[in-house]
């Protein structure tokens, strides 16, 4: 079985400036943290679970642990924002819909591997009219908690010859290159030479330019 994966925000869409703007300006408010501080924690670490990022300012301005609790409470916020002010202007990357053709063609299985909350990734891709190209999307709950649980279902449950992974930040590299994946950078939000640095096989600027070396894997 040959199976593509992707995370969904800088390789399909592109809102991680935006979700940062939106991230500061949330814990400014709420927490009293500076905001660009948060922004730019925010951009570079992309890839990762959400719950981290929030994990991470809480305890630096609290000295404690983020309860799940007062964890949704704060999401559901942060998710109502990006709902209301920034989803309904987003578009697709330029070339995004002709890769996702070209995977659904061509490939076994294709799956979303993204560090949203699980409701929130479903909700976007089925408001994008996006469903019909992917087999399962996966975000994060308290069963998924990161990329690496979601890499560890599709091999226990499909046991692919193949996957296939495009991202847009080192982490993804990172744990599709954990398990055995062709990785492939795309440029929107890192560099070259950090997404190569942590185990690209190729990168590409857009989508579109993707396809030539999944072609060449198959």
């Amino acid at each position: 079985m040959k199976i593509f994966g992707t995370d969904f925000d800088g390789v399909i869409i592109n809102i991680e400036p935006q979700k940062a703007i939106a991230f500061g300006e949330l814990f400014e408010k709420e927490w009293g943290l500076d905001k660009n501080e948060v922004e730019e924690y925010w951009m570079a670490t992309g890839g990762g679970a959400r719950r981290v990022k929030f994990d991470f300012f809480y305890h630096k301005r609290f000295g404690k642990n983020l309860n799940d609790e007062d964890y949704l409470a704060i999401e559901s916020k942060f998710s109502n924002l990006l709902k209301t002010q920034y989803y309904p202007k987003v578009q697709l990357l330029p070339g995004a819909l002709e890769l996702l053709k070209f995977v659904k063609e061509n490939l076994d299985f294709r799956f979303v591997s993204s560090g949203v909350p699980m409701e929130e990734i479903n909700y976007l891709i089925k408001m994008l009219n996006l469903s019909e190209y992917f087999d399962l999307v996966l975000g994060t709950n308290r069963l998924f908690k990161s990329k690496v649980d979601h890499f560890q279902k599709i091999t226990n449950e499909k046991h692919p010859d193949l996957i296939i992974f495009a991202g847009d930040a080192a982490q993804d590299m990172k744990v599709a290159k954990q398990f055995r994946a062709k990785t492939i950078g795309i440029l929107t939000n890192c560099s070259k030479e950090e997404l190569e640095k942590a185990g690209a096989d190729t990168t590409c600027v857009s989508p579109l330019e993707a396809i030539p070396s999944i072609r060449s894997w198959l």
